[in-house]
């Protein structure tokens, strides 16, 4: 039975994705709103930093006494990982019985949902089935539309926003706003990050009117200097004001709290092909943002050593845009040599290495058929290694190097 529930799941995947909120509604319904039985709600969204954000509130839950259950997308090694129970990701067969009660009320309804409504819905079963009394979700894609705004919230953040998936949320920085500000939520709080920009600040408020009206509006400052973790230190701690909640733990969260494929660092001893630090930025902005923090990060682990790059991504509606931020760093910055592999089994294909091998990489250039084959590669001669790219890249080189068990993907590392 458990083989059926993941077949029927991989199924879904297959149709593709599809905007709006009335399947997801009527399934909810179906289960019986699952949504309305737990007692605090918190939504995230935005382009850059939503994961960050979510991890760090659904920690800083967790020590205040909470059972709490994390909800987010993709997962990186394995898809259990979308559903966390206090950091934890739950079990395979916890899961898939969870599967099983979402296909029978499908059945029911004559309602299919997609994959990702599909996971979303798992994660809000087990919530009801395991009696959390805080959830944690993270947007999928947008927020106007997407499935996680058909649930309940009791407040919401927007992290950082860019343009994106132009071609599904706009084309411009206002436009992506105005759908990701849609998940305010009638008479809730809502936590934006400062856009920097007053058009972009208007569409957010724009949209939240629209959408809720929210009960306020705040625009949390941040340094120009703030790292990735300290942006969502400081929105954490906006979101857990409004909610009654000391931040001050953040302090401690923000260095404590590890999330899988994030400025991972993994040391050569346990990685068998010299210290690995790895992130899964996914966009242009992305990118733009991190290479400074990860490139810093790697150095204060090993020092001034020479290094090198792997790199893979997933197709993306302007190559060229996601790479030019990459190849302006690396000419100033420029590593030993530059690995270049395909992810594998993602639900998007991966862009073939001899696609990105002619652009004007500042080093000796390596492609290769295979992850393990690259990785083969780096067990021969090991090297301090920074790893960019796709999440499914980060997910096959940690399950290939076996650092995918549930100690490895559980967020405070006390709990494993």
């Amino acid at each position: 039975m458990e083989g059926e529930a993941r077949a029927w799941l991989v199924d879904l995947a297959r149709m593709g994705m599809n905007f709006g909120l009335e399947s997801t509604r009527t399934l909810l319904d179906g289960l019986g709103r699952p949504d309305e039985r737990v007692p605090l709600v918190l939504h995230v969204a935005g382009s850059n930093g939503k994961g960050t954000v979510c991890a760090l509130l659904a920690a800083l839950a967790q020590t205040r006494g909470h059972r709490v259950l994390l909800f987010t997308s993709p997962h990186v090694a394995r898809l259990e990982e979308r559903v966390r129970i206090d950091g934890r990701p739950v079990s395979t067969s916890r899961f898939d019985a969870a599967v099983r009660s979402l296909r029978e009320t499908v059945e029911r309804t004559g309602t299919v949902p997609t994959f990702f409504e599909a996971t979303m819905l798992v994660a809000w079963i087990i919530a009801k089935e395991e009696g959390v009394d805080v959830v944690v979700q993270e947007t999928g894609l947008g927020g106007r539309l997407d499935a996680t705004r058909a649930t309940r919230a009791d407040l919401a953040v927007v992290t950082r926003v860019d343009v994106e998936h132009a071609s599904v949320l706009g084309s411009t920085r206002e436009a992506v706003m105005t759908e990701k500000a849609a998940i305010a939520r009638p008479r809730m709080p809502l936590v934006i990050r400062d856009p920097d920009d007053d058009a972009v600040e208007h569409a957010a408020r724009t949209a939240a009117q629209i959408a809720g009206p929210p009960s306020v509006v705040e625009v949390v400052q941040v340094p120009a200097q703030a790292d990735v973790r300290e942006e969502a230190r400081l929105l954490a701690a906006a979101a857990a004001r409004h909610l009654g909640w000391e931040p001050e733990p953040l302090e401690r969260l923000a260095a404590q709290v590890r999330w899988p494929g994030r400025a991972q660092y993994v040391p050569a001893d346990r990685s068998g092909v010299g210290p690995l630090l790895l992130d899964a930025a996914h966009n242009p902005s992305g990118l733009r943002r991190v290479l400074p923090e990860v490139h810093a990060l790697l150095h204060r682990h090993v020092g001034p050593s020479p290094w090198r790059l792997a790199f893979g991504c997933t197709e993306q509606e302007d190559l060229d845009s996601m790479l030019t931020p990459l190849l302006a760093f690396l000419t100033d910055h420029p590593p030993l040599e530059v690995f270049l592999v395909a992810p594998e089994g993602g639900r998007r294909p991966g862009v073939a290495p001899s696609r990105m091998a002619s652009a004007p990489w500042p080093a000796p250039v390596h492609c290769f058929d295979s992850v393990e084959g690259m990785l083969a590669r780096m067990r021969v001669n090991p090297e301090p290694t920074l790893l960019l790219g796709s999440l499914y890249l980060v997910g096959n080189v940690l399950a290939a190097l076996e650092l995918d068990g549930d100690d490895d993907l559980t967020l405070l590392p006390s709990e494993g």
